[in-house]
């Protein structure tokens, strides 16, 4: 049997050929692409490759029959914890890069596609981007599903929600259906070192203080006290300086 072929798109640490082999897919990642040079020297570490940086607005290869092309493109700039400086087309903004996977896809034609961004994609000041998204690629030929899917339904015990697009080629469609939810069987305290360096502590100037109930409007207390001991975790932002989506353990 041929291996799966795949063209990693914002690579990242390469979550789309880990996710395929831990389904026990034999992968053959024919390119992988990444401007970011610690992502790149993170995946060539993990996976024993060589591939180099690469810049997508200027990546433009010729490859043949590739199973999967899968981009996971810029969600800053769609984000909550972002500037919503949003995405379209030309724009110059890190989430208008998904266009780039959308001329890649033109050229390659691929099988499947993959594309997972974050939930604040469909809301109403970004979704038409995503209804782009959605009409190139009926007009490349393929099918898209989508559906919002959150870790803690698939075994992780993270509440962390994204947008997955699968899109198939139609000539070769037969109708995709996403996977049932799951139940949760292992929860945030099994994931944790059982010993832990002072450092990660709070100190307990730090505990006074996000146990103050004198703080205005803003509930520091109560989002301080609903952090700790939670057996899944809440999903941590970028956005500086925001305790309320930490998560704090007992000990």
């Amino acid at each position: 049997m041929s291996k799966f072929r795949v063209i990693e798109l914002f690579g990242g640490i390469g979550a789309t050929t880990k996710a395929l082999k831990r389904i026990g897919i034999e992968v053959e990642v024919v390119d992988y692409v990444e401007i970011d040079k610690y992502a790149v020297a993170s995946y060539n570490a993990i996976n024993n490759t060589l591939f180099p940086v690469q810049d997508i607005t200027g990546w433009d290869k010729d490859y043949k029959d590739i199973d999967l092309i899968g981009h996971g493109s810029p969600c800053q700039d769609y984000s909550i914890a972002g500037k919503q400086a949003g995405g379209d087309e030309g724009s110059g903004t890190r989430s208008s890069l998904m266009y780039e996977s959308l001329r890649i896809i033109e050229k390659i034609k691929p099988k499947y596609v993959l594309w997972e961004n974050v939930k604040n994609l469909l809301s109403k000041k970004h979704i038409h981007n995503f209804n782009n998204y959605l009409e190139r690629m009926d007009e490349l030929g393929y099918k898209s599903y989508y559906q919002i899917m959150n870790a803690k339904d698939y075994g992780i015990p993270q509440n962390r929600e994204r947008v997955f697009t699968i899109s198939i080629r139609k000539d070769i469609d037969k109708d995709f259906t996403f996977p049932e939810k799951q139940e949760l069987k292992i929860f945030l305290k099994d994931l944790l070192e059982e010993k832990v360096d002072e450092k990660y502590f709070l100190s307990d100037k730090l505990i006074k203080c996000f146990s103050k109930e004198d703080t205005g409007g803003y509930p520091r207390k109560e989002q301080f006290e609903g952090s700790i001991d939670r057996e899944v975790g809440k999903c941590v932002t970028t956005k500086a300086g925001s305790r309320p989506v930490d998560n704090f353990v007992r000990q």
